[in-house]
């Protein structure tokens, strides 16, 4: 058994320590108070790396960690009142320096105008030239330009580095409209479109009566079975809200029924071929009865009103 050579320590006496200086303590008491604060500063860094590494130890955790650090970095930078300036100041920067590379407008293409005044278009655009491209505002830009009588709809893009494209979809004149306010152009679905400069729309019929606008576009297409009637249709009254009385371009009427109105459009076809009863003149033409038509002078004068003659001078004052 090996032996163990066991040494006995000496007991040694405790040395008494000098008290520390001053300037010793000092330099301590700076020390600890840089660990403290390099603590404060370095611990949301420390826990912002902890963070990252943990969001990004997979693909999708580290593009949705990506888009919250972009998202709250744009957030500040916009929100925070203090940092305002400094987003002004740079995207001020960033559309000067653009503008330099060449993303200024040059040129404004427009697609799709047949009605639409140049004039109008133009004042609704409104657009400087050598404006930087990045500087427009497409949203009210859109707003304006979509605000004209006949534009239905509009698209406006930019086409990089220095045009604006506009793509208009106009409305499609379908009829006149009198309401309590007078005449209105309106297309086939009924929408507005203008009540200005109408005389050159006096060759559309004149549709009313209340709620006639969602009837009238089902009587025409009805009407093209019956080509006679049609042509020499100029105004149409949804009279109670429930049949039509059309006028007819010589001046008489043909009262349709409720129901069954192909049914007695058919008997007025057979009428006319028979004894041409479209050809004359202020006649009442009756169809509301299944059995019957009911042929009669019309002397009085018709509520129906058809769209005037509108001379050069009416339209400057409608305008």
């Amino acid at each position: 058994m090996p032996k163990i050579n066991a040494k006995k320590t000496a007991d040694k006496k405790p040395v008494a320590k000098k008290p520390a200086s001053r300037s010793g303590m000092t330099q301590k008491l700076a020390q600890g108070l840089r660990h403290v604060v390099l603590s404060i500063l370095a611990t949301p860094f420390n826990l912002l790396v902890i963070v990252m590494r943990l969001a990004w130890s997979g693909r999708r955790v580290r593009l949705a960690s990506l888009a919250l650090l972009v998202a709250g970095s744009l957030w500040a930078v916009f929100t925070l009142p203090y940092l305002h300036s400094y987003a002004e100041t740079a995207h001020g920067q960033f559309l000067q320096v653009t503008a330099r590379a060449g993303f200024k407008v040059a040129d404004i293409t427009v697609e799709g105008r047949m009605r639409t005044s140049r004039d109008d278009l133009r004042a609704a655009v409104a657009v400087d030239p050598h404006t930087p491209i990045f500087a427009l505002d497409l949203q009210a830009l859109h707003g304006r330009v979509a605000g004209l009588p006949w534009v239905r709809q509009a698209t406006i893009i930019r086409r990089l580095p220095n045009i604006v494209h506009i793509r208009l979809d106009e409305y499609e004149p379908f009829a006149l409209h009198r309401d309590s306010d007078g005449l209105s152009l309106v297309d086939r679905a009924g929408a507005h479109i203008t009540r200005n400069h109408l005389g050159k729309f006096s060759h559309l019929p004149v549709f009313s009566g209340t709620g006639v606008l969602p009837q009238a576009a089902q009587l025409m297409d009805m009407l093209r079975g019956f080509p006679v009637v049609r042509n020499r249709l100029v105004a149409a009254h949804w009279t109670g809200e429930r049949r039509w009385t059309l006028r007819l371009d010589h001046g008489g009427e043909v009262h349709l029924p409720e129901t069954e109105t192909r049914a007695a459009l058919n008997r007025l076809m057979k009428l006319e071929r028979e004894r041409r009863v479209l050809a004359i003149e202020n006649q009442a033409i009756d169809l509301r009865l299944p059995d019957r038509v009911l042929l009669r002078p019309y002397s009085r004068q018709s509520k129906l009103q058809t769209a005037p003659r509108l001379t050069a001078k009416s339209q400057e004052a409608q305008s």
